[in-house]
């Protein structure tokens, strides 16, 4: 990692936790939002891009770090934007502050992939399509994000993939080895990792990954059925779990004190972290069940006051230069190919970038999170969250 990045770190750690964490709250703000959408709400008059004149505030919405303070200096400087930054605790904050008050005053949004995919296929109103045109450096996105399905409806372009990267299992090399790993998620209910284990406290990640690894072919699209059975499947693994780690920073210094050996929807900068802390961890998944992947995007808010500024922002971060530094500095994956080459080596070791090469890969196709609502006798997500209450209460 480089240093001049480091200052981004201590409000960034918690940050991937939140990419993949909604609260119970999400499915009723989905749905009420859906109702109270109005199409005759008055609209902010596009900012014609000829006519542009850089200045003035810049109002960011998401993730801590998402804005690059470090990164985007030189730009706002030269360019005398100042960011007015909304650091959000869950993916659905913005679409609350959207809906209560805050339109029209809200320019960039930094997105979670499966959150953005629930606001576009409920239709609601928080993003706008974007005028390509304006985001020339969007071209060099890898061809697995520049189609990504959470980012596209209808041949229309709602998100600029900013960062990407998985959840692995990472683990204290000195105690397992690749061997040791089990093939399939539900392989680490062997007693062998009795007061080994560690987990984010996760109701989302943890029972995609036991449904993956169950065989369900949709592992985010369960019937009450099959959900009790995930459950049952991860309670044979709950008496070898020593920790449930409040985000992945927290995870990252459970490992690093040793009062787990193993994590289990990990982060592969938790390597990095560790590293500088004296301490070696691995990297490793199971060979059947792999694991799964997270993106966040930046998105145009409706009605956005500061247009301009937010396509001139949003085109210089994908610059390759500066899409290799937020990758580093958010110990993530770069979203632009040109960036790669730029990455030094530890940063380059984090992620496979083959995936994102591939116009079809999972990294723009897979879902993750379950319907908002229950779809027919598809459970929503109110029931995975009380499905992970009972678990953590057996």
């Amino acid at each position: 990692m480089h240093d001049s990045f480091r200052p981004n770190m201590a409000g960034v750690l918690t940050v991937p936790t939140h990419r993949r964490v909604l609260a119970i709250l999400v499915a009723s703000l989905i749905a009420a939002a859906a109702m109270a959408a109005s199409p005759l709400a008055p609209r902010v008059l596009a900012q014609d891009a000829e006519a542009c004149e850089l200045g003035g505030d810049l109002i960011f919405h998401g993730w801590a770090g998402e804005d690059g303070p470090d990164v985007a200096k030189p730009f706002l400087d030269e360019n005398g934007i100042t960011v007015q930054a909304t650091y959000v605790a869950a993916a659905e904050d913005p679409l609350t502050a959207f809906n209560t008050g805050q339109r029209g005053q809200m320019d960039l949004i930094a997105y979670n992939k499966d959150f953005g995919n629930s606001v576009l296929d409920a239709g609601i109103e928080l993003f706008q399509p974007l005028d390509m045109s304006r985001i020339p450096n969007a071209a060099g996105l890898f061809p697995a994000l520049q189609t990504a399905n959470w980012a596209t409806r209808d041949g229309e372009v709602f998100g600029i993939p900013l960062v990407w990267g998985d959840e692995p299992l990472v683990y204290n090399p000195a105690m397992w080895s690749e061997e040791d790993i089990p093939a399939k998620y539900t392989g680490f209910s062997d007693p062998k990792w009795a007061g080994e284990l560690t987990m984010v406290d996760d109701p989302v990640a943890n029972t995609w990954l036991w449904s993956k690894s169950l065989g369900n072919a949709e592992p985010a699209r369960l019937t009450q059925e099959q959900l009790d059975e995930v459950i049952d499947a991860m309670a044979e693994t709950k008496p070898n779990i020593v920790a449930f780690a409040t985000d992945l920073g927290d995870q990252a210094d459970i490992l690093i004190r040793g009062d787990a050996s193993m994590a289990i929807g990990g982060w592969a900068f938790q390597k990095v972290l560790a590293e500088e802390a004296g301490v070696e961890l691995a990297i490793g998944l199971p060979s059947e069940d792999a694991t799964y992947f997270w993106a966040d995007a930046y998105a145009l808010a409706v009605d956005a006051p500061n247009e301009c500024n937010a396509y001139a922002f949003i085109n210089f971060m994908m610059d390759p230069v500066n899409n290799a530094a937020m990758a580093t500095a958010l110990g993530s994956g770069a979203t632009i190919a040109g960036a790669v080459e730029l990455l030094d080596a530890d940063a380059l070791a984090l992620y496979d970038y083959e995936l994102p090469v591939d116009p079809n890969s999972v990294l723009g196709t897979q879902v993750v999170f379950p319907p908002a609502e229950d779809d027919g006798d598809i459970v929503g997500l109110a029931k995975w969250n009380e499905a992970w209450q009972d678990f953590k209460l057996r």
